[in-house]
């Protein structure tokens, strides 16, 4: 088997996996609608995934640039999509414990 396709297959199952945990929790914590607390959870998870996609585009700019050499830019793409995807269902999930 292609060790490409294996480690997309891997990636996707797992992702699928953490993506539903995620939002049950989420779902669970906060509920659909969200009132006021939801919304400041909301609030609080975009800024901490707006400081982590900030600082993950930083970390894997600087390696495209020095060790890559500008080869891998749509694997830092995607990358950089996931930690925004499963970053914000953390992270909301995190604050509707903590809140």
């Amino acid at each position: 088997m292609n060790w490409a396709a294996f480690v997309v297959l891997l990636a996707g199952f797992i992702g699928g996996i953490l993506g539903y945990l995620l939002t049950r929790g989420v779902v669970k914590n906060i509920g659909v609608p969200m009132d006021e607390r939801g919304n400041e959870i909301a609030k609080l998870a975009a800024a901490r995934t707006l400081e982590l996609v900030l600082l993950a585009d930083v970390v894997l700019l600087y390696y495209s640039l020095i060790v890559a050499k500008d080869a891998l830019c749509a694997g830092i793409l995607s990358t950089l999509l996931t930690l925004i995807f499963f970053g914000n269902l953390a992270l909301r999930l995190y604050y509707s414990r903590k809140m």
